[in-house]
């Protein structure tokens, strides 16, 4: 009977513990889904269709990410670990093409910069999202280096996702903060492509890509109050990530920087 108990109560705790990561993981996509609502979904509603095609797969890869997470933080908190495992490998694919197409969609974010006669502002800016982008495909390899280690694998995976949410949360920020919530009508194609802005300063944009850490945060609390302490590989994941956002800024305006943005938007074509 005590055997028994024993491991129920262990059972029980295992089951709290997974069911955290997907509802973090639920979180993650619905901070995408509502962060994108002014810019993508509301005006996509209305008739305004995405004409920009590399836009339109970086949008649908990288919002199809989130799903994946909270089906794969289902499969674990159900207790299907071996098909959490096989299927896997659709996430390995999924990761790589949303590197490839992030590049495309900030060259050409890049190029419509160009187009506005604020060419240098749009080659700084390509900073911002290689820089969320380096840090997803580093903490992504991190994870699938750790694979076997569920309580590094499962952290890194989280910090992974929390790091492309900067841009969900920009929006929003600039809709209602910047434009005061009064954006001017979309023309030609939904997202701010339609709005025909010019780029933000980097610096400008900082604490909106700072919130998106904050999902990291929230696992090194919940660490604390149920360990007792935080595990090390958000003290890695999160010191990581910090760093690259923080080391943007002032490469931002480097002539290094902006020799290599030239690079890439001349290698695209």
């Amino acid at each position: 009977m005590a055997a028994t108990i024993s491991d129920t109560a262990v059972g029980a705790v295992a089951l709290r513990r997974t069911q955290f990561y997907l509802w973090m993981a639920v979180a993650m996509a619905a901070t995408a889904f509502v962060g994108f609502a002014p810019t993508f979904w509301m005006p996509l509603s209305q008739g305004v269709p995405e004409r920009i095609a590399v836009l339109a797969i970086h949008g649908a890869l990288f919002f199809g990410w989130t799903l994946f997470v909270i089906y794969q933080a289902w499969l674990v908190w159900s207790g299907n670990v071996s098909r959490h495992r096989d299927v896997g490998m659709v996430g390995v694919s999924l990761a790589t093409a949303m590197t490839i197409f992030g590049v495309l969609a900030a060259i050409n974010s890049a190029k419509r910069a160009t187009a506005l006669n604020f060419a240098d502002g749009g080659e700084a800016f390509m900073v911002v999202p290689l820089a969320a982008l380096l840090s997803f495909a580093v903490l992504v390899t991190a994870a699938l280096l750790n694979i076997r280690r569920s309580e590094w694998h499962k952290r890194l995976m989280l910090s992974a996702t929390a790091v492309i949410l900067d841009a969900a949360i920009a929006r929003p920020y600039i809709v209602y903060f910047v434009m005061g919530g009064h954006p001017p009508p979309f023309r030609g194609t939904v997202g701010l492509a339609g709005l025909n802005m010019p780029p933000p300063p980097v610096i400008g944009i900082l604490p909106v890509t700072l919130a998106a850490l904050l999902f990291i945060v929230v696992g090194m609390v919940r660490d604390w109050r149920v360990l007792g302490k935080v595990h090390p590989a958000y003290w890695w994941a999160g010191g990581f990530t910090l760093a690259v956002q923080l080391l943007k800024i002032p490469l931002s305006d480097t002539a290094l920087w902006h020799g290599f943005a030239r690079s890439l938007i001349s290698l695209a074509g």
